[in-house]
């Protein structure tokens, strides 16, 4: 499993400048990184690939935001967000089931 971020990053884009939110944030990354190493199906180096970085921060981000679900929560039927889609897409085979 690739780590794509680490907890120094998250801290920056999400503007963080204590160490309160560490073990919240983590599981953020965690979850984020699961997602996006289940979403893209190309073998893939880190090094080679800011995008998918840019993609993993935007989804802790978006973890961060919406805590708890709500009815206010943007959904459109999917589990990851358009955003981070169309980061990941160049990097996902299409499957036929």
């Amino acid at each position: 499993m690739t780590n794509w971020v680490t907890l120094e990053e998250a801290k920056y884009h999400l503007r963080y400048d204590d160490d309160s939110n560490d073990m919240m944030l983590q599981g953020y990354i965690a979850a984020a990184e699961a997602a996006t190493n289940r979403y893209i199906t190309e073998s893939v180096v880190a090094e080679d690939t800011p995008d998918i970085k840019v993609a993993v921060l935007l989804l802790v981000g978006y973890y961060d935001y919406h805590r708890n679900m709500d009815k206010d929560m943007p959904s459109d039927g999917n589990y990851l967000p358009p955003p981070v889609r169309a980061l990941l897409w160049p990097y996902r085979k299409p499957s036929v089931n």
